[in-house]
């Protein structure tokens, strides 16, 4: 597919003030590259006044390399909504982290069914000396600063999030254990083949999407969202229109009023132009 395909009405109505994108497997390719068409094409939401929101379970340290190649605006959403803030000054519009003692017994349990954890907090990401290799294939992709601790406890305060990585073999019955033990506390939630997402409770892209809209005096008919996994289904199924890319899970692209072509084509950036070329036209 080298074009995108409308799945909805909403397509022939909507007129998007403000877009709200996932970053890792939507924005970027599975290997984590930012296409120059789909950075083209991000900037060029700038001609119609359209700010470009990016929405992500990274942290900011882990945005920024990304964020300085779309234009995208200085507010951001990290850790799945975790943190919302200035990404510049680190100053936080909305925060919220996860109860320590709960957050300690689900790194732990993570370790005891075979998972490889790792502790966020603002700047810096704290891992078992033996998940360091695991955890350095994440942190190399995103930038963020690893620290290596002898035991959970070691970690400070406590975590706006916490990621972990399980093997392909175990992680449906970990996501369905960890869901079940922490229903209540934790929103349990996979963000790609192997990762999974530990947050506080209530924590989700579409709550913080809703925040973020509401500081721009608009609401979720106004918002176009793009993403392509479970942590994203939220945030797609609040905005008035919902974008994702073929490459994402099935059920995914069913909620999905547009989806365009793979994210390792640059499909997104398809969209990108669709909005420019829709906003103008509204313009006139």
């Amino acid at each position: 597919m080298n074009r995108l395909r409308f799945a909805s009405e909403r397509c022939r109505t909507a007129v998007p003030r403000l877009f709200v994108c996932d970053v890792d497997r939507t924005l970027l390719t599975h290997g984590h590259v930012l296409l120059p068409t789909v950075s083209a094409a991000a900037r060029s939401l700038h001609s119609v006044k359209l700010p470009l929101i990016l929405a992500s379970a990274r942290s900011p340290g882990g945005l920024e390399r990304v964020h300085a190649h779309v234009g995208a605006s200085d507010t951001v959403c990290c850790f799945n909504g975790a943190w919302i803030g200035k990404l510049s000054s680190r100053t936080a519009l909305k925060e919220a982290r996860l109860d320590r003692e709960t957050a300690l017994e689900a790194m732990t349990l993570v370790h005891d069914l075979g998972g490889s954890p790792i502790w966020f907090d603002l700047e810096t990401c704290f891992v078992l000396k033996s998940d360091e290799p695991v955890a350095r294939r994440r942190t190399d992709v995103t930038g963020d600063c690893l620290q290596l601790i002898r035991k959970p406890n070691d970690a400070p305060k406590a975590p706006f999030k916490l990621l972990a990585t399980f093997p392909d073999e175990t992680i449906e019955a970990s996501v369905s254990l960890l869901s079940s033990r922490f229903s209540g506390e934790l929103t349990v939630a996979r963000s790609g083949a192997n990762l999974v997402e530990l947050v506080g409770n209530g924590v989700q892209k579409d709550v913080a999407a809703a925040f973020i809209a509401n500081e721009f005096g608009l609401g979720a008919n106004d918002v176009t969202a793009a993403g392509d996994s479970d942590n994203d289904l939220g945030l797609l199924c609040w905005a008035g229109l919902a974008i994702t890319v073929s490459d994402a899970k099935p059920h995914v692209q069913k909620i999905a009023d547009i989806v365009a072509p793979s994210c390792d084509v640059g499909g997104l950036a398809l969209a990108f132009e669709w909005m420019v070329e829709r906003k103008s036209a509204f313009v006139r």
